[in-house]
């Protein structure tokens, strides 16, 4: 005989068998056992939570000939007829027979009474495969099929259903089941098959099903050919091509540290043993989960279906790290999944992301900046000092002066010099009381007196005054402009006054601040010469630039004696 896999040689036979689903097998054998099943049902859940064989189940036992409590009896003719290929028992796949044709030749076939049960069941699978117009032609007869026919739909995605055909049934939404009671019952089957598995190993087949038997028992089947009667979790981890829970544990403490080179290191021990880039980065991101539930709801063992020594390592762990930090890395993880599968490298795109969770600095997100924050919080809580800069004990060079060219820098105190704060306005004189202008008295008109020419007075030629009177007056004038802004007094603090005739006061610039005259505007110039006519009325201010051989020295210096100067 051809070998059977395991969840088709130990599917149940009886409503009491089954694991898990009693709000739904509790309503079934309370229906049987008084005598008034439903015309139709209507079975929904995810994959492997026993849809088909409760309606297998059902089936048998609405047709027993002597129910017990509501379960079939498996020993009446109408049992063992049932078990096997039944014309009364129908089972159509709805993914390969949608059309309205096929629903019309069901529909005909309904209408002929059972040949050998007491009701003729038509079990339809995966039902919300069928077109509009054969879900239209099911209407009428699923909302009053004959005595003698009972109609169970089974589907993974009711959503797809028309609301009109789910109010004709009587709707059951399968659970998934827990990893307890997928443990448990694999346990049954081994001990049936006479082989055995490890705890630890039954532990992570059951997270892997994900709430499937029928995936779990497939994983079961598949470790015990792998291994033989005996299987260990390490086997289960080979098998599975998952990595130890060891490992998640230090890859998880590296990687939110901000150690991105033990990260790179792990990560390609992961490549030598052949495991799958994706399939790790799931694994990763589970382990990130159970962090954070751990750092959010404390012990929850059961929510993560673990074992209390477990869930206390997963505590410990938890404290150590922030929540932006492992928020971070979750989402990284299972965005990165996703992509994995159009990249042609995977291993290169989990690389950069396990980089930029471990150092998520060039990240501009808010999530990425609280990430970085609670790194660097970390790292003070845990007293890690910051890294110290290359040649520690050697001095550190002097940062070479950036050159600003519109600063200029305050010229030193000379003699006599007092600062802005020591000039208090002079306070304004108070206006006086008008007084009455007196009436003008009418005078004798008189005619003026004829002009007396005189000879033109030449000019006197201007003559150069002494330096000292030049510098005297040009420091009066620098005490003056203080309330000048700043760029204008430090600007005319470098000016030497070179000399004063008698009406012109010359002001000689260095060559190095000549170049900043140009940036003075015409008010700054003019409020110089107000000050210098309230000191000496008359007087031109004429501000000049000193003379520059820098670039004839450049000339002579590049040219040598190739070059002569006159």
């Amino acid at each position: 005989m051809a070998y059977q896999a395991l969840y088709r040689t130990y599917r149940p036979e009886r409503f009491g068998q089954m694991a898990g689903q009693k709000h739904i097998t509790t309503i079934l054998m309370n229906q049987v056992r008084e005598g008034q099943p439903s015309h139709a049902y209507l079975f929904c859940g995810s994959r492997g939570t026993g849809k088909t064989t409760t309606a297998r189940i059902l089936a048998k036992a609405i047709n027993c000939l002597h129910p017990e409590n509501g379960e079939p009896c498996l020993a009446c003719d109408s049992c063992r007829t049932a078990a096997g290929q039944n014309a009364d028992i129908i089972e159509i796949d709805a993914a390969s027979n949608n059309s309205v044709d096929n629903v019309r030749d069901l529909i005909s076939q309904a209408q002929f009474a059972p040949l050998q049960l007491k009701y003729r069941v038509f079990i339809i699978d995966e039902v919300h495969m069928l077109s509009g117009s054969a879900f239209n032609a099911l209407l009428k007869t699923l909302e009053e099929p004959p005595e003698h026919v009972v109609f169970i739909l089974a589907t993974t995605e009711p959503q797809k259903l028309p609301a009109t055909i789910i109010s004709r049934c009587q709707r059951f939404d399968f659970h998934r089941l827990t990893v307890p009671e997928i443990i448990g019952y694999m346990q049954y089957i081994l001990k049936a098959d006479g082989a055995s598995v490890e705890p630890d190993g039954l532990r992570i087949i059951a997270r892997a099903a994900d709430g499937g038997m029928r995936d779990a028992l497939s994983l079961l089947d598949q470790c015990l050919s792998f291994c033989g009667g005996k299987v260990t979790a390490k086997d289960v981890q080979n098998v599975l091509g998952i990595m130890d829970e060891n490992f998640l544990f230090d890859m998880a403490d590296t990687l939110l540290s901000g150690d991105a080179k033990g990260a790179l290191t792990d990560l390609d021990q992961v490549v030598r043993q052949g495991r799958d880039m994706a399939v790790f980065a799931g694994e990763l991101a589970g382990h990130l989960r159970s962090l954070l539930l751990a750092k959010a709801c404390g012990d929850c063992a059961d929510l993560l279906a673990v074992t209390a020594d477990r869930m206390a390592r997963y505590q410990k762990q938890a404290q150590k790290h922030a929540n932006a930090r492992i928020l971070y890395a979750m989402e990284k993880l299972m965005a990165v999944q996703n992509d994995m599968r159009y990249f042609p490298s995977p291993r290169m795109l989990l690389e950069t992301v396990l980089v930029r969770i471990a150092q998520p600095v060039d990240d501009e997100s808010v999530e990425a900046l609280s990430a970085r924050l609670a790194l660097v919080e970390e790292k003070l809580k845990n007293g890690v000092p910051a890294p110290a800069p290359a040649h520690a004990s050697a001095p550190a060079p002097e940062a070479a002066p950036v050159y600003d060219e519109d600063y200029i820098p305050e010229p030193p105190p000379e003699e006599g010099y007092l600062p802005p704060e020591a000039y208090e306005p002079e306070p304004a004189p108070a206006p006086a009381a008008p007084q009455p202008r007196p009436e003008p008295k009418p005078q004798p008109r008189m005619e003026p007196p004829a002009p007396k020419a005189e000879a033109p007075r030449p000019k006197p030629a201007p003559q150069p005054a002494a330096g000292g009177d030049a510098d005297a007056l040009w420091k009066q004038v620098l005490a003056r402009v203080q309330k000048v802004n700043a760029f204008v007094r430090q600007l005319a603090a470098y000016g030497q006054a070179a000399e004063l005739t008698e009406d012109q006061l010359t002001v000689t610039f260095p060559p190095e601040y000549a170049g900043k005259l140009k940036m003075l505007n015409s008010r700054s110039v003019a409020t110089i010469q107000g000050e210098l006519d309230a000191l000496k009325p008359g007087v031109r201010l004429l501000l000049r630039e000193g003379e520059n051989d820098s670039d004839v020295a450049d000339l002579v210096g590049l040219f040598k004696d190739k070059l002569t100067i006159t």
